[in-house]
């Protein structure tokens, strides 16, 4: 081997050293950062390619400089495989590193390798080899035969690859990520625009390839991103220990409403990997799931709730979309996170068990109560009138006392059948507790079988009265039956209608007969029906309702309970969540 001395090996070296220095510096500092074996093999082979580039460029003779150029396809093979390597650990696409499925894009180098060192038995890659002179020293010169363009396309492909990851990490990441991505661009820019302009016939430099002088530069870009920026420890050590392991699914969508990127819990929701949902509309990932794929369709929907059938259990999933913006606060597409609130929902609806059975429990205590006040009155009465019977029979005689004994029977029915109604309805709050609906026709039919009165209801197909707290059902319930009383006992009526209507806000329920009226101003005139009035107005107070009175003598009357409604709350039977 013959070598002479040229200035421009300097340059070559130079890179050299900086690679070298670079690989050795991550090899005995930053090991076991996350990538940095990537990085060190990748120090590795532009390494070689420098030197050997160098060692082709200082020799003399022929086979020396075949030596060498042979050498640097170790570089030309390999470097486009650990570049696309590197750019997929940062981009978060570093399960085709752990599972080794990166391995198969080194057979083709592997391959061309071979055949570059038995080049001479084929010319598949180079043919029609001598040493040209004509320069400031001698190269090598040559045709290319057609598997080296085979391999030309393939390196670039591999490092064109690379950079539309980066491209695509460049705008659709926040800004630390285009930071980052930008410094890994930059420095394979470096390497890949120079090789393009050699092997075109365009480069600054006739017969020289000068892209192992800009090796160590890129080195330099790379490295600032992964030690000064922490590319490779802090960006796929925060997404594989955050988005990939969390619970919650996670799905990243563009503008178009193509879907990005989803996160593994999100696989499991919709059934499809990431490798198959690349760039696919929303609606056709999440078609399986109606409420899901309209969220993600229609920008204006910031959260919605859907429910997951599998094969032991319903799963319910509420979904939050939130805008993404670039440093310049433009749109550029929108996250879906989701999360399993099944457990959630499982305690909503226990603590509306507790809710009903403490309303119930209430309502029995006021019943009591009631009890207790009339019956002490109806027993005080029923004293008094008998005490008045006794001195009668002593003082003038038995026929006399005929009229007071009929009025202690009235009494004592009286206190019988209302002692009787609230043990019946003690019994409704507790079934109240399964269905409101049901509970109103049973109240409905009783009032039409006890005053042969027929009751038109009016009431919505889809109101369940589920969106109304257990103790402001009861309420309403209970309000309505003492308007049916009322009508009953007072109004001399022939049509009776009970009506409900939902707004956004409220719930009102309307009860009118066509009955004889009565003077609202003046009510307190009859005591019945003043009695009947203040319960209604006294259980509307409690559930914060209005109650308003419309009557005329001679028109009939017309009840209206006004009750607010939450914000918020929705009227979907939640007694089958994890069924």
């Amino acid at each position: 081997m013959q070598y002479q001395y040229i200035p421009y090996i300097w340059l070559l070296m130079v890179s050299a050293v900086i690679s070298l220095s670079l690989g050795i510096y991550a090899l005995s500092r930053r090991r076991n950062s996350k990538g940095a074996i990537s990085f060190i093999l990748s120090m590795l082979v532009v390494t070689i390619w420098s030197l050997a580039n160098a060692l082709e460029m200082s020799a003399t003779d022929f086979s020396t400089k075949l030596f060498w150029a042979n050498v640097q396809y170790f570089a030309f093979g390999y470097s486009p495989v650990t570049l696309l390597a590197l750019c997929l650990q940062f981009t978060g696409y570093d399960r085709w590193i752990q599972n080794k499925r990166i391995l198969w894009f080194a057979i083709i180098p592997t391959i061309t390798i071979i055949l570059i060192w038995t080049d001479g038995m084929h010319g598949l890659m180079r043919y029609d080899m001598h040493m040209d002179y004509s320069g400031s020293f001698p190269v090598i010169a040559k045709k290319y035969g057609p598997v080296f363009f085979l391999h030309a396309v393939y390196a670039h492909s591999l490092n064109l690859a690379a950079g539309v990851i980066l491209i695509r990490s460049l705008f659709f990441r926040n800004t630390v990520y285009r930071k980052q991505a930008a410094a890994l661009l930059i420095g394979l820019c470096l390497i890949e625009l120079p090789n393009i302009l050699y092997i075109s016939g365009i480069s600054p430099v006739e017969r020289f390839d000068i892209t192992p002088i800009f090796i160590g530069p890129s080195g330099l870009v790379i490295a600032w991103g992964i030690f000064r920026l922490k590319l490779l420890d802090l960006v796929p050590l925060a997404r594989t220990t955050v988005i990939e392991t969390m619970d919650a699914g996670v799905m990243v969508l563009d503008l178009q409403n193509r879907v990005l990127d989803i996160n593994p819990a999100f696989e499991k929701i919709v059934g499809l990997s990431a490798s198959q949902i690349s760039s696919r509309r929303a609606d056709e990932v999440c078609g399986k799931i109606p409420e899901l794929a309209k969220a993600c369709m229609d920008s204006s929907i910031t959260q919605t709730e859907f429910y997951l059938n599998t094969k032991e259990t319903t799963r319910v999933y509420e979904v939050l979309l939130s805008p993404l913006t670039d440093s310049k606060g433009i749109l550029i597409g929108r996250l879906a996170v989701t999360y399993d609130i099944t457990e959630k929902k499982q305690a909503q609806q226990a603590f509306l068990k507790q809710q009903r059975k403490l309303a119930v429990i209430q309502e029995r205590e006021r019943m009591a109560r009631d009890m207790h006040d009339n019956l002490g009155q109806v027993l005080g009465f029923i004293n008094l009138q008998a005490q008045g019977i006794r001195q009668e029979l002593i003082n003038a005689g038995i026929e006399i006392t005929t009229h007071k004994l009929n009025k202690l029977v009235d009494a004592t029915q009286a206190a019988h059948h209302e002692i009787r109604e609230y043990i019946c309805n003690a019994r409704n709050a507790a079934k109240l507790e399964k269905d409101f609906i049901t509970e109103l026709a049973k109240v409905i039919i009783r009032f039409e079988e006890q005053t042969g009165l027929r009751v038109k209801p009016d009431i919505p197909i889809d109101f369940t009265a589920q969106d109304l707290e257990p103790n402001v059902q009861l309420s309403v319930l209970n309000i309505v039956k003492e308007a049916l009383n009322n009508i009953g006992k007072h109004a001399g009526a022939d049509h009776v209608k009970i009506a409900f209507s939902l707004a956004r806000e409220e719930l009102s329920a309307a009860i009118e007969d066509d009955g004889m009226g009565f003077d609202v101003f003046n009510s307190h005139n009859g005591n019945q029906t003043r009695f009947g009035l203040d319960i209604m107005r006294e259980r509307a107070l409690e559930i914060g309702a209005q109650l308003d009175i419309e009557s005329t003598p001679g028109k009939g009357s017309r009840i209206v309970l006004r009750v607010p409604i939450s914000k918020g709350e929705g009227n979907r039977d939640e007694t089958d969540v994890g069924r």
